[in-house]
């Protein structure tokens, strides 16, 4: 049974890098039983993560099958017309119907997945409002016939415990022309670390300097006086949270009340979406809230709680089908997340680049943090090695945001990029048309 849920190259050799440019078309590879979607998808065990053991025959697992979607090329080009400030199709965007009718996959593609799991004995499946995502529940069992080669494993990360597969999958030669790939059998959420800065005292401080980069010292950088506030009621933005990350309304209220009193602000978080859970907040999910409601104050805002609480979930995975189900969302979202560009197949990226020039052609913003690890890096071979990008920060469909200090880390002075800071690069994908006519000199 089939238900519908309603709306709810950079390259480096002895120590020096360059950029080098690499194919971006998706790779699939067929074998004597069937095809690989993700032939390149990185499987190897994430530092932090222990195996407790195979998985019991009978124990329940959500698989997310990404369906085939329609006429991707049209909507790459609306998505052009709909954000150039020189088009006549500026600003006309589209409803969340008008977006289905144009992307939904074909009723071929529907007919022959569909067919697949039934004939495997699935029935316990959803679907969303664009079709493209099918979410179906089967026993551990089932999930290996469907995906041969896959053997499902529990890990732990000593709070969380995944079910996932070391090896990799295939599918069925008749279907795979249908699915880009198969969701909740490689990919382990990123674990983020807290980096903390201790400056040494200056010698020379003038009068007025601050202790600490708070909601009063933001704005008044960035010149927002009492009065830059949101003041129209179609003002909305979001901060979507991830597995183990939480913020706690009372923490909120107790930092408004602390640290908002020089401009309006909203106290409460209009709405979570999601389950909102854990005995302590998350630091990261806090600041995302707590900051973006005070930058922009007075909004409304919501929260995209993705707890990941089923094991074989891809928090981030649901987050996107989640922008995709409903008809009124807000317009901004502010996203602290991101995956090495270089450990994701190329069937998986692509496919999420789709799910963001969707909500391009919505009117959605969606900004990512650029990554905690400046350039990054990664050894290939001995003696060589590449810059390493952060994904989503890569892609050319949504704004990446870096981080600053000041360079006098005292006072509200002018800022340089914070040495931590990821640069939004791509070892995948080539720059947009959109940053050709921005000079680069470095």
């Amino acid at each position: 049974m089939i238900r519908v849920l309603a709306d709810s190259s950079l390259q480096m050799a002895s120590g020096r890098c360059s950029f080098v440019v690499f194919c971006i078309c998706s790779v699939v590879i067929s074998s004597s039983r069937g095809v690989y979607l993700e032939p390149d998808q990185n499987i190897s065990l994430p530092k932090g993560w222990k195996h407790v053991g195979r998985v019991s025959a009978s124990d329940q697992m959500l698989l997310v099958f990404s369906l085939k979607q329609q006429n991707t090329d049209k909507l790459k080009e609306l998505l052009e017309e709909v954000s150039n400030p020189h088009s006549i199709r500026y600003g006309k965007y589209l409803t969340l119907d008008e977006l289905s009718s144009l992307i939904r996959p074909s009723e071929e593609t529907l007919k022959t997945v569909w067919t697949w799991l039934e004939n495997h004995g699935v029935q316990n499946c959803t679907t969303i409002q664009t079709f493209d995502f099918l979410k179906c529940f089967m026993s551990a069992s089932t999930a290996e016939k469907l995906l041969p080669g896959s053997e499902f494993n529990r890990y732990t990360d000593g709070h969380h415990t995944l079910i996932r597969s070391p090896v990799k999958y295939e599918v069925a030669e008749e279907v795979a022309e249908h699915i880009d790939f198969v969701g909740g059998v490689h990919r382990f959420p990123q674990k983020k670390t807290v980096i903390s800065k201790a400056w040494k005292p200056s010698r020379n401080i003038k009068a007025g300097f601050h202790l600490g980069v708070t909601p009063a010292v933001v704005r008044k950088r960035y010149n927002l006086t009492a009065s830059a506030v949101g003041s129209h009621e179609n003002n909305s933005q979001a901060v979507a949270q991830f597995l183990g990350q939480y913020f706690h309304q009372i923490d909120l209220s107790e930092f408004m009340a602390l640290f908002g009193s020089s401009f309006v602000h909203h106290k409460k978080v209009s709405k979570v979406i999601g389950s909102q859970g854990g005995i302590k907040a998350g630091l990261e999910a806090s600041l995302d809230v707590e900051y973006i409601m005070s930058a922009g104050a007075n909004i409304t805002t919501w929260v995209f709680s993705n707890a990941g609480r089923h094991e074989s979930q891809e928090p981030f995975l649901d987050w996107m089908m989640l922008l995709s189900n409903m008809s009124s969302i807000p317009w901004v979202h502010s996203v602290s997340y991101g995956d090495d560009e270089d450990s994701l197949s190329l069937a998986y990226l692509n496919r999420i680049n789709i799910e963001f020039m969707k909500a391009g052609v919505r009117g959605l913003t969606i900004l990512f943090a650029s990554g905690d690890d400046g350039a990054g890096c990664r050894e290939v071979r001995r003696g060589v090695n590449i810059f390493r990008p952060s994904f989503p920060a890569s892609s050319p469909y949504v704004t990446t945001v870096g981080g600053t200090s000041f360079k006098n880390p005292f006072q509200i002075t002018s800022e340089a990029t914070d040495y931590i800071s990821g640069g939004g690069f791509s070892n995948v994908f080539k720059m947009p048309d959109y940053q050709l006519s921005t000079p680069v000199d470095h």
